[in-house]
């Protein structure tokens, strides 16, 4: 019996290695193979999990940094046999950092993240690693809606008003945006900066059923807000559009708020789907063939895991070459589950508590709990 347990983190809950720790040790009295394998998609957890698969060969520093008036610790990751430079979005601008008070995105930007690029780039010799092949930034769970011009600001990109006045980009301000000045990419310090985001979405950014519609709200934008954001960021794209700096507004990937499009427009970064990203530098490292049964999920199931989501695509590339597959989640959508292959077994933390609060912060148990009824009444019988 071979069994792949690769779960993708719960918000604000557990991360996917903590989840798959948690799997693995309850399935230590089987006997059967066991593959830990946890996702991340770009958000949270993207650093953890990059390290837990590469540890031997990874090295680990922290930067101070501001974001929302509060001071914490950004780890990066520095992987000394590809010579890559790992950044995870949300510990440095994530969602999870801020109390709902502070949850404010027409007042935040995403400067911090910017600003570590630039402090990284500026002190490579205390790394001991004279070139790095490229900078990959998991673009996923922050709690900025800023089309990523408060990360291009921090890198020397100037936003000016009809006066020429320079004018700070934060939503509240784009409307007063009439012009920018972008840096001379050809100098030094630029050609150095080789940028990868891993999205952990494929939604665009703007239109109907865009990542601002989508997942504004949980950020703590309000109808009203994110109208104004909307209106904001189609205003700085249709500058963007007279410059020549984009082609088609309707093609911006939504990932972080615009985070992605944001560097991908100033600093020519590439942006790479999270299901890409997971097949050719996770999936990779291990033998996957015949495996018997797969767990995975994340805190929240919905229409949007479809969406380049890791679970998602979990289900879609396993469903017909796994006997079961084990959707664990926080919670899942009742809309969704018609579309789940028949061999897709659900469970739900929700149903072992009063209510979501309950589960998240209870979420340690629960999975315990459902490791044994997965065990009891799939895997021993």
């Amino acid at each position: 019996m071979k069994i792949l347990i690769a779960p993708n983190s719960f918000k604000e809950s557990l991360s996917s290695v903590q989840i798959a720790k948690i799997f693995s040790e309850a399935f230590d009295k089987l006997k059967c193979e066991k593959i830990i394998l946890p996702l991340s998609d770009g958000g949270d957890g993207f650093i953890e999990v990059i390290e837990f698969i590469e540890s031997s060969k990874c090295r680990s520093y922290s930067f101070q940094n501001e974001f929302a008036g509060l001071f914490s610790e950004n780890r990066i990751l520095i992987n000394d046999s590809s010579k890559e430079l790992f950044i995870e979005s949300a510990n440095v601008i994530g969602l999870h950092k801020l109390p709902v008070n502070l949850r404010k995105p027409m007042h935040l930007n995403s400067f911090a993240l910017g600003k570590l690029i630039k402090e990284i780039l500026q002190a490579k010799n205390k790394f001991q690693l004279a070139e790095f092949s490229k900078i990959i930034i998991g673009v996923g769970g922050t709690a900025t809606i800023d089309f990523g011009l408060g990360a291009a600001e921090a890198l020397g990109v100037v936003f000016i008003d009809k006066n020429g006045k320079t004018v700070k980009p934060v939503p509240e301000n784009f409307l007063l945006i009439n012009d920018f000045i972008s840096p001379d990419l050809t100098d030094k310090f630029f050609k150095q900066m080789k940028i990868n985001c891993v999205s952990d979405v494929e939604t665009p950014l703007l239109g109907s059923n865009s990542a601002i519609d989508l997942y504004g709200p949980q950020k703590g934008a309000s109808s009203n807000e994110l109208q104004k954001i909307k209106e904001g960021i189609e205003h700085i794209a249709e500058i963007m559009l007279r410059k020549n700096f984009v082609n088609d507004i309707a093609e911006l990937n939504g990932a972080g708020g615009g985070l992605a499009s944001g560097l991908k427009i100033f600093f020519n970064a590439e942006i790479i789907p999270s299901n890409k990203f997971i097949t050719e530098n996770l999936f990779s490292r291990f033998d996957l063939s015949e495996i018997d049964y797969l767990i995975t999920g994340e805190g929240k199931f919905d229409i949007q895991s479809f969406e380049g989501k890791a679970t998602g695509e979990l289900l879609k590339n396993f469903s017909d070459k796994v006997k079961k597959i084990f959707l664990v989640c926080g919670k899942i959508e009742k809309n969704v589950k018609s579309l789940l292959p028949e061999n897709v077994f659900c469970f739900q933390l929700l149903e072992y508590y009063r209510n979501e609060s309950e589960a998240i912060n209870k979420a340690n148990e629960g999975l315990k709990v459902i490791a044994q009824k997965i065990i009891a009444e799939h895997l021993t019988q």
